[in-house]
This record gives C-alpha cells, structure tokens and sequence, in this order.
C-alpha cells in the first residue's frame, strides 16, 4: 500500500497557467490566421469586424485578441473559448452550469485541490496507467459514497483533460450518485440496465469535457451483487472498456455491502480513499487485507479533504 501515497483535494501547491485569463497567443500574424477565423466560424465574428481588428492590431501593435476586445466586439469568455480550443483544454464552465461547482478540476483549476488531482494523475500514469493492459482502475472507501464519487468524477475529469479517452462508471446501483454531480436525469438508463438487456446503453459524453464519457448507475436493481458478479458484467465491462484508454469506477462503500469488492476483484486493481479526520486506520486496514485476500493490486490511499455542501 505504500507505493502511492497522495493527498487528494487538500494538496499543497498552484499550477501557474494562463488559459482562463485574457492572454493571448504572442503571435499577431499567427493569431489572426488562426483565432480570427475561428470566431466567425463560431459566429461571433463577421468578415467586417475582422477587417476593424487587423487595422487596429496594426496600428496600436496589439495581439488579436487584445485589438477585438478593446473594439467590444467579443467578450473574455469567446477568447478563452477559442484558447481552450486551441490547447485542447477544457475551459472553465460558466457559473450558471448545472455540473456540481464542487469539482475542482473544472471550477477551480488554479486551486491546490485541483494542483493535488494532477499530482495524483500523474503518479497513476507513471506506476499504473503506462501499460496498455491495464486500462481499469477500481475507486474504494470505507464509508463516503458521496466524497468518494466526488473524487472518482474530479480525477477522470483531470484524466480526459490530458485528451484521453476517458471512461467513468458507476457501480454504486444502491444509491447512484454521478447523476447529481454531473446534472445527469435521475432516471436515465445506465449499467443496471444494460446488465439485466433492459435496453440498450451506450456511455453519455459530457459536454463540457470532450474526452470524457459516463456510465451511470441506471436504475436502482434489487439484485446489484447478481449483476456486478455474473459473466454479463465481466465480458461487456472488458468490451467496453477497450474503447478508452482510461476506465475509472466509482463503487459503493465497503462497510455497507460487498459489492464494491466484487468490482475490485473484477477490475483487478484498487485505488483506497480515505476522509480526512474521519476514515479509521482499522477500516482501512481491514479494506486492505480482504482486497489482498481476493487478488486485487492495491495502488495507494489518497486521502480526501472535508465535502463541502453546495
């Protein structure tokens, strides 16, 4: 349990980076080649402005973005827009999104929580991630089924922000909590049902994040360890899974059930996660010896701050 050990959502230290502010590519000749053309084909340019913009960057010696923003012909949220486009980085959602302002990774990406999920990511793709074959990674607390969704939803966000094709399951077919944390309706069919052929499922993209598509719970089955332990979930979890390179899931508690076990067991690797203040050292220990018990590669604790209410 020792070769990883992270302070997830209460690390210390800030990534400097210039992509939710203002700035503007250095190049004026190769901003208005390239930023130009994507505001009006984005619709918030026309051919008329653009010639306004040049002659000022001409003539004042302004970037193109600087020159469209002092002739108020875009506002700093198309610039960023068109930055977060160009970086291929996930921009900050407006403050009227309905996704849970909890997640660091989107809302606060300047903030030492969000600094704390990058080092955590890191550390998966250099000890675990770096082999092809292993593509699945189980999340696994003791008792918080809300921070410990919280986290799992944080850190695959950070992993589809590197454009990794990135996959978030929900096996929590108790009491489901992605839904509310990425706006998903409550009723929407996921996992429950594609394992019991209710209905055909496919994985949901999040809009607000390109490369990272969600699984939900589904509707809540009397019979989740039949589900989560049958050769359907096996065979269609190891289809699906091929098709991105990274596969998170988030589970249920283990001190209320066993099924989140069962996921670690088919999984074949667990990441624990451990409240802050909270989380027993007993608990975790006893975790730790039934997963070791049942095969299950045992990657690290990281260590969750407080949940905040929003």
């Amino acid at each position: 349990m020792n070769d990883l050990t992270a302070q997830l959502l209460n690390g210390d230290g800030r990534l400097a980076h210039t992509l939710h502010s203002s700035s503007i590519p250095t190049s004026a000749n190769q901003s208005s080649t390239q930023m130009g053309p994507m505001l009006v084909a984005a619709g918030k340019l026309g051919q008329k402005d653009l010639t306004l913009i040049l002659a000022l960057q001409k003539r004042e010696g302004l970037r193109f973005g600087e020159a469209a923003l002092k002739l108020g012909l875009v506002q700093v949220e198309d610039i960023n827009s068109i930055l977060a486009e160009q970086f291929a980085y996930t921009q900050t959602p407006a403050q009227s999104s309905q996704l849970d302002h909890r997640l660091s990774a989107l809302f606060q990406p300047d903030s030492p929580q969000a600094e704390a999920l990058r080092s955590l990511r890191s550390e998966l793709m250099l000890r675990y991630f770096n082999n092809q074959s292993q593509r699945s990674l189980a999340l696994v607390s003791a008792e918080d089924a809300e921070g410990s969704a919280l986290a799992a939803a944080d850190l695959a966000i950070c992993f589809a922000q590197l454009g990794l094709r990135t996959l978030l399951i929900d096996t929590n077919l108790r009491s489901p909590q992605l839904n509310r944390l990425l706006h998903l309706p409550e009723h929407t069919p996921g996992l429950s049902d594609w394992l019991a052929s209710r209905t055909a499922v496919a994985p949901i993209n999040i809009a607000m994040v390109r490369s990272l598509w969600v699984l939900p719970a589904g509707t809540r089955a009397p019979n989740p360890q039949e589900l989560l332990s049958g050769k359907r979930y096996q065979e269609r979890l190891a289809a699906l899974t091929q098709q991105f390179d990274i596969t998170l899931i988030s589970t249920t508690p283990m001190d209320s059930n066993r099924d989140a076990q069962i996921v670690a067991a088919q999984a074949g690797a667990a990441l624990l996660l451990a409240r802050q203040h909270q989380t027993r050292s007993q608990a975790l220990a006893a975790i730790c010896q039934r997963l070791r018990d049942l095969g299950v590669r045992l990657l690290g604790a990281a260590m969750l701050g407080q949940v905040k209410q929003t």
